[in-house]
């Protein structure tokens, strides 16, 4: 009984870690979720995951946000699309992100005034010329990253502009590693209960 009972804890365990490998895999863009009308840092994160390196990665802005500076990536250029004097879509190529690894590349803008969900689709390019579209629903193989627009938030620019980083680096963490923490519990508490079982 008790073995069949580790066994459940550890697959529970095993299979939260690799949905959470999975969720987090594609093309994303933080914070998930914004106040309306202010001031932001957004990172679009960029995986690999294929065996030959991402040299380009394309980023359309949704109707709202109004992006106004870039933060310059060593190795990389940037293109800008503009569409009613408005930044409409960003490109990044020159560079090359491998196998193992992931780059990150952050906008400076301000959010919509609407509140609601808006995906931003994006474009990766791989060495041997395919491209994955990220461009889906949230429960598709290949979905765009959503930010969610909420009301509310502070009305002075400045306080704004300075909050901004702050609040990207806040939500970053908890995104990405709250399923591996999960995981990682549950997987220490069946050990536990199996070197108790063992001494009983």
């Amino acid at each position: 009984m008790r073995t069949a009972w580790f066994s459940v804890a550890v697959l529970s365990a095993f299979l939260t870690l690799a949905v959470t490998s999975v969720a987090s895999a594609h093309v994303r863009v933080l914070p998930d979720e914004v106040p309306a009308d202010t001031f932001e840092v957004f990172t679009v994160r960029v995986p690999t995951e294929k065996d030959v390196p991402t040299t380009e990665v394309r980023v359309e802005v949704p109707e709202g946000f109004e992006v106004s500076r870039v933060e310059p990536v060593p190795g990389w250029d940037y293109d800008l699309e503009e569409a009613a004097g408005l930044v409409s879509a960003i490109t990044w190529s020159g560079g090359e992100i491998g196998e193992t690894e992931f780059q990150q590349f952050d906008v400076q803008g301000r959010t919509p005034q609407e509140p609601g969900d808006y995906p931003w689709r994006a474009f990766q390019t791989y060495e041997d010329g395919s491209v994955v579209e990220w461009v889906g629903p949230e429960d598709s193989e290949e979905p765009a990253s959503v930010v969610r627009v909420v009301e509310g938030g502070p009305t002075d620019s400045a306080a704004q502009e300075a909050e901004a980083p702050s609040s990207t680096g806040a939500i970053t963490p908890v995104a990405a590693y709250g399923g591996l923490g999960l995981g990682a519990v549950a997987l220490i508490v069946a050990l536990v209960a199996l070197l108790r079982g063992n001494k009983a």
